[in-house]
């Protein structure tokens, strides 16, 4: 976790830094806190090979919500990171058949 007493002015750093690195056209707009950045993606199917690029490999998958999506978080450069994406391939779930018994 990032240390709280950052400023914002170190956070707007990270973020120039963050657009050098994967590229400006490929981010839509960042979320600036002083302990974190929420990055969203121009196109949400990159945000999986963004966090990749950025060595954040943590991944949880909201797919009960209307668009679903995944979202990617971790550590870059001693920043926290999060990282919205498209909804990975994930397994539907299990469902019994009425007559299943426990």
């Amino acid at each position: 976790m990032a240390p709280l007493n950052r400023t914002l002015a170190n956070s707007a750093t990270e973020v120039a830094d963050l657009l050098t690195e994967v590229g400006e056209a490929r981010i839509k707009w960042v979320e600036i806190f002083r302990d974190h950045l929420v990055v969203h993606p121009a196109r949400r199917s990159e945000g999986g090979a963004i966090a990749d690029q950025l060595g954040i490999n943590v991944a949880t998958d909201y797919p009960a919500t209307r668009p679903g999506f995944t979202l990617w978080t971790g550590s870059w450069k001693g920043v926290d990171m999060y990282i919205y994406g498209e909804l990975r391939e994930v397994m539907p779930p299990v469902r019994r058949r009425r007559d299943d018994r426990l």
